[in-house]
């Protein structure tokens, strides 16, 4: 049996044993030591216990687990999508002329969003100017 341990001075670690009597036999012994601080005062502390699941179960809990992830990274996304929206003037197919004119000073700087193909977001980055792809279509659904 694993078990974690703690010493007197806060130490934590772990350390194998036949079953639990054997640990309390060797721990009244004074036979555990920290291997921090050589301290023969310790005790067991709180452990999650280890459950035997079947394959099935495990990838049932796994498969929940990615689930629950992508759940809240979609969350993430909508809530960073609304922010942009409300932070942002959407220009659409005009971003890279708007976005080209604000850089060199022809229009006040503000932040703006909107549509770009690969060849123009390319010849964006060529020219020095800085923008994101952002991880969503324009679509009302994305």
């Amino acid at each position: 049996i694993l078990f974690d341990l703690n010493c007197e001075n806060g130490h934590q670690f772990e350390a194998w044993f036949p079953s639990n009597s054997k640990f309390e036999v060797q721990r009244k012994k004074k036979l555990i030591s920290c291997p921090y601080c050589e301290n023969n005062n310790v005790k067991k502390s709180l452990m999650a216990p280890n459950l035997n699941l079947s394959n099935k179960s495990k990838t049932k809990v796994k498969d929940d687990n990615k689930a629950i992830q992508e759940n809240k990274l979609r969350k993430q996304i909508f809530k960073f999508k609304k922010y942009i929206e409300k932070n942002t003037e959407n220009v659409g197919k005009n971003f890279v002329e708007e976005a080209r004119k604000i850089y060199y000073g022809e229009k006040k700087s503000k932040p703006i969003r909107g549509e770009t193909t690969e060849n123009e977001a390319k010849e964006l980055a060529d020219e020095g100017i800085p923008f994101s792809k952002l991880p969503w279509s324009s679509r009302e659904d994305a």
